[in-house]
């Protein structure tokens, strides 16, 4: 898959799993502009961690969280909170599934699809990549296929695995963000 950091290795040995894992992990992004059941964005973000534990073979390694202002969203969207997990998905989970899976923890916080792209939301999560797979169809693209060009993405990600390179990408994430940051 790529290099590992010292984080992403340790996390997995101390999960009791070799680095050989790696190949099999999910990135999922995770964003709140709008207060849930949870309390406020940042506090919504800790709590998906929790149910996204329950998906994961091991416990979900979580990016700090930052806060960033709104990409492509309606005028007057709040600022979002946003961090990057890492997952090993359990058994034989598909992209498909879990893709499933992050949809329905969403509506536990109180997401509602209306149809309006980027509207101020709960809880938003992407699944940016699943281990080395390449998906192209009208409810999935992976890897995401804006991840390499939201530093709302890479800063989150770079803290916990910036030698990561997306499935099909050359760059590093950390070197994805330096281009970003002198753009």
């Amino acid at each position: 898959m790529s290099c590992l950091s010292t984080t992403i290795a340790d996390w997995l040995r101390q999960s009791g799993q070799s680095t050989d894992q790696a190949a099999g992990l999910a990135l999922i992004g995770l964003g709140a502009n709008l207060p849930s059941l949870a309390g406020g964005p940042s506090d919504t973000l800790v709590a998906a961690k929790r149910y996204l534990d329950g998906l994961s073979a091991i416990p979900v390694l979580l990016s700090p969280i930052m806060t960033s202002r709104p990409v492509d969203c309606p005028p007057g969207s709040p600022d979002f909170c946003n961090a990057v997990a890492v997952v090993l998905p359990k058994g034989d989970c598909t992209p498909m599934q879990l893709l499933s899976d992050l949809h329905s923890i969403e509506q536990v916080f109180g997401r509602q699809r209306s149809g309006l792209r980027n509207e101020a939301r709960p809880l938003d999560l992407d699944l940016l990549a699943f281990g080395g797979a390449v998906v192209d169809d009208d409810k999935l693209q992976l890897p995401h296929p804006r991840a390499t060009q939201r530093e709302f993405v890479l800063m989150p990600l770079s803290q916990i695995w910036p030698d990561y390179r997306f499935p099909g990408s050359d760059q590093t994430v950390k070197s994805l963000l330096t281009a970003l940051s002198d753009s």
